[in-house]
């Protein structure tokens, strides 16, 4: 390790490291330094070659498993980005080096059992050292976790001159996406069916399962979804979405967080107190998401599917998918992952009025290896360049969320990207109110 680097990315040489270091090598108006690490020097050196990186990168190899070489490589970085999953298998050392020498943290994982054990471990010792540790950064769960912050936000402008703001009611998002699956993503699949004691998988679906408080009960799974958006005649029919678990599950830790801090906020400090009600989503908010379908049929069939996924408890049903599934050492090209989308719609309903805010994100690449590995090395340049105008609550450190970490410097960053498009829309008695976050022309 030559010196002391801004970015240190782990894992480079995988599907999202690869993704993840072909993002950060281009312009991006500021200059800071990077390091790209993996176990092979000879992959590294591959990568080097196949995508011209300038000299100025420095590659170092570096294994998860070796907690020495784990702690001498976060201690040279300012900020580290996590692509080696299975978390639960191979990020705890990252963590907890990361908290123990106040170097901020952010990563792809979609495991809340595994974020339950580094909250239990590690929130506290991260506050102490100032470390912001931010997993779920990618596709899991940024999009879901952001889209009700900004919702929020624009429930608060709404009512602004309002002696009570307004308070969430309930919070629903529809995904519709065309991406591929990995051998990584399966792995992590196994991994949870193999590895994870049972006790830990299923006290993971229990709501609330990383907030510091819990709240209304949110609705159980259903076969068949449908969502009418605000002001239009568009109704959105859906299925159990395969990420739902973890996405609500870190939603629900914004939600708790946000609503901790407002509860326990000093009304003598001003500031303080201020934006702790302005970031204040409502006690009594639940939250839901879905997978479009093109029909009432396929959402049934797609929910179905989703159940049925319960055999892979059994050893030679998980043996069958296995022969099926991705296997290890495949990839795909970047023109392949240039042909994904991903959008989003969240509505969210505000309690008492006829008041509803429509978030929507789109996203032109493959939503798993593409877009979410930028997002997350958006959230790791936000770190990097714009500490200072994040949320005091994101400023103590600790085991964060996306929404409670970055909110909406997030969202201006993304913006930036000719890949992102966020709009958000006031909808009052089904009229549009205002125009919240504007979207670009060119998309």
């Amino acid at each position: 390790m030559s010196s002391k680097v801004d970015l240190l990315v782990l894992g480079a040489t995988g599907v999202s490291g690869r993704q993840t270091t072909r993002y950060l090598a281009q312009p991006h108006g500021s200059s800071f330094t990077l390091a790209i690490a993996a176990r092979s020097r000879k992959k590294l050196d591959d990568l080097v070659k196949e995508y011209s990186l300038p000299s100025t990168i420095q590659t170092w190899v570096v294994d998860v498993t070796d907690s020495q070489q784990v702690e001498q490589a976060v201690k040279n970085a300012k900020v580290v980005l996590n692509t080696v999953g299975p978390f639960y298998r191979w990020g705890t050392p990252v963590v907890r080096a990361c908290a123990e020498n106040g170097v901020h943290y952010v990563d792809l994982t979609g495991e809340p059992y595994w974020v339950k054990e580094i909250i239990d471990e590690y929130d506290q010792i991260a506050t102490k050292t100032g470390a912001i540790i931010v997993p779920a950064c990618g596709m899991d769960s940024l999009p879901s976790d952001i889209s009700v912050y900004v919702a929020n936000k624009a429930l608060k402008a709404a009512s602004a001159l309002s002696a009570s703001p307004l308070q969430i009611e309930s919070s629903i998002t529809s995904w519709h996406f065309d991406g591929l699956v990995s051998y990584g993503s399966f792995s992590t699949m196994m991994t949870a069916l193999e590895l994870v004691p049972k006790s830990m998988m299923n006290e993971s679906r229990r709501p609330y399962y990383l907030s510091p408080v819990s709240g209304r009960l949110p609705p159980g799974p259903r076969l068949l979804y449908k969502l009418s958006i605000p002001n239009t005649l568009d109704t959105h029919i859906g299925g159990i979405f395969v990420m739902k678990n973890a996405n609500q599950a870190i939603v629900e830790r914004s939600w708790g967080i946000f609503e901790h801090n407002a509860s326990t906020a000093n009304v003598d400090n001003t500031q303080a107190y201020s934006e702790a009600k302005r970031l204040q989503y409502g006690s009594r908010m639940v939250y839901d998401e879905f997978a479009t379908k093109k029909s009432a049929f396929a959402a049934i069939l797609a929910s179905l599917g989703m159940l049925s996924m319960a055999l892979l408890a059994f050893r030679p049903i998980r043996w069958l998918a296995k022969r099926a599934g991705p296997q290890e050492g495949t990839g795909f090209s970047n023109g392949t992952l240039e042909k994904g989308k991903l959008k989003i719609v969240n509505v969210t309903k505000a309690e008492g009025p006829d008041i509803q805010a429509v978030v929507t994100l789109e996203g032109k690449g493959d939503p798993g290896y593409l877009l979410s590995p930028i997002m997350m090395a958006d959230c790791a340049l936000t770190l990097l360049f714009d500490a200072s105008s994040l949320s005091m609550i994101a400023r103590r450190g600790g085991i964060l969320t996306p929404a409670t970490a970055f909110g909406n410097v997030i969202v201006e960053r993304m913006q930036k990207n000719p890949r992102f498009n966020w709009t958000c829309e006031v909808v009052r008695d089904g009229k549009v109110n205002g125009t919240v976050v504007e979207g670009r022309k060119d998309v």
